[in-house]
């Protein structure tokens, strides 16, 4: 039976108060005195939690060997705390010693095998001490449990375009889904071959450069010209890349994905009726295709509501508007046409983390919840230090039932906000659902100690403690 968290001895409210106190200090960034408090709930004999938070304010001031200290405690103290050893990992990497990095990164993977940011780490590691054929593996696996984490996949095209593995580049998972056989691969351009490299270092304007050299070399490659296409979509450049993928289905008739793409590119420029007969054409090359059956019926929604809604469209390159018109579609519950709207502000504008915050709520309400995390992890890249973006994306993980994964996103969100009791709330709920019951309470009180009239944390901690009782 758990103890009522109401009955503390003085110890406890000694170990309590240091660690409250050392986390007011951490949230105001002074990590120095934050470290002091939590070496004082030590003192009073405070579990591995007090070592873990000294361990990130340690970091915070680049005092990586203490970090690695408390890191060792927390692992003698807790040998299956999962985040300890990621945090450990990131500590030796910043220590210059990957193959204790790479030690780390495998327990985590060992306590959580679907963790896709363990093993992208994984990678990175394998690639520091040049076993490269181990750190496309990893990076395989990465992409494997999350399609759209471009990271993984832009470094396994690094190495794969290091090592000249041009045949392996075609084999990418949904992101790149062409199918082209060995043959093709082999005879592919230098200038296309240089192009996926860049475009999987990041060099967006070079690789678009040497795609359109390939072109200039031969101007039927169809694999030029849907990398074309896909480089241009991404950039939010939708006209130019539907004239790619125009030619991709001329030269490739019966290639399911470049039908696919071209309705994607004629939906988010509004050309509703052209990208239907986009998606009915990848259906019947691909019957079971699900992107193009759920892509038909999101156009067919939004053929079938474009009427009702009245709400005026904005003037072309106007983002303010268009990002008002999403709001406004969306508290009228329009949000299919909502959608639309924030796709072209975010066209217009695609360095502002907000909208792609609302885009993806959208999508989250419309339960496409990939496409959700895929917003969510774009505005990340702009503000990684939100929190509650994190959090909207643990809550599509929580729908997809991925549910490690939306423990890690609320364990960063709560790095960077330790008092945030949203987060406590749904990390408790989610521990509830492993069946990690002491973590979930644990969760919960932390929820009610930020908020204490929290009632849905009040509720569910009781709820859990009445089935140990």
């Amino acid at each position: 039976m758990l103890p009522s968290p109401d009955s503390q001895s003085p110890l406890d409210a000694s170990v309590s108060t240091w660690l409250e106190r050392g986390d007011e200090l951490f949230q105001l960034q002074r990590y120095r005195e934050a470290i002091a408090a939590y070496d004082k709930a030590i003192e009073y004999q405070a579990g591995y939690t007090a070592w873990f938070k000294r361990g990130i304010a340690c970091e915070n001031l680049q005092r990586f060997d203490e970090a690695l200290t408390c890191y060792n405690r927390v692992v003698e103290l807790q040998a299956d705390d999962y985040l300890a050893w990621f945090k450990r990992g990131a500590v030796f990497e910043n220590l210059h010693q990957p193959k204790e990095a790479l030690t780390c990164y495998q327990k985590v993977i060992e306590l959580q095998p679907e963790n896709y940011w363990a093993w992208h780490d994984k990678g990175k590691v394998l690639e520091t001490l040049k076993r490269f054929d181990e750190a496309v593996e990893a990076y395989d696996r990465a992409v494997q449990l999350k399609p759209n984490f471009q990271l993984a996949v832009e470094s396994r095209r690094r190495i794969l375009s290091q090592l000249q593995k041009v045949d392996s580049l075609y084999d990418l998972p949904s992101d790149d889904p062409l199918e082209f056989d060995a043959q093709m691969a082999e005879s592919a351009s230098d200038h296309l071959t240089q192009g996926m490299a860049l475009e999987g270092q990041g060099q967006i304007a070079a690789a678009l450069s040497a795609y359109d050299q390939a072109l200039e070399a031969n101007p039927n490659d169809h694999l030029a010209w849907f990398k074309r296409g896909n480089l241009l979509r991404n950039l939010e450049r939708f006209e130019e890349a539907i004239v790619s993928y125009n030619r991709v289905v001329e030269l490739q008739p019966e290639n399911y994905w470049g039908w696919h793409d071209r309705a994607l590119a004629l939906e988010a420029t509004a050309q509703y009726e052209e990208a239907l007969f986009s998606y009915i054409r990848a259906i019947q090359l691909r019957a079971d295709g699900q992107a193009a059956i759920a892509g038909r019926q999101r156009v067919l929604t939004l053929l079938n509501s474009g009427s009702q809604s009245g709400v005026q469209s904005p003037p072309a390159n106007d983002y303010g508007t268009w990002f008002q018109k999403g709001q406004v579609l969306e508290k009228l519950q329009h949000h299919a046409e909502a959608t639309v709207a924030f796709n072209k502000a975010v066209r217009l504008n695609p360095e502002d983390p907000e909208v792609l915050r609302w885009r993806g709520n959208v999508l989250y309400t419309l339960a496409r919840y990939e496409e959700a995390i895929a917003s969510y992890d774009r505005a990340i890249q702009l503000q990684p230090e939100n929190a509650d973006l994190w959090c909207c994306t643990a809550s599509s993980l929580i729908k997809l039932r991925r549910f490690r994964e939306a423990i890690a996103c609320f364990d960063k969100a709560l790095q960077i906000q330790p008092s945030h009791h949203g987060a406590w709330y749904w990390r408790g709920r989610v521990m509830a659902e492993l069946k990690r019951f002491r973590d979930a309470l644990y969760s919960y009180d932390q929820a009610i100690k930020y908020n204490p009239n929290f009632q849905p944390a009040i509720r569910d901690r009781a709820k859990l403690q009445k089935e140990f009782n």
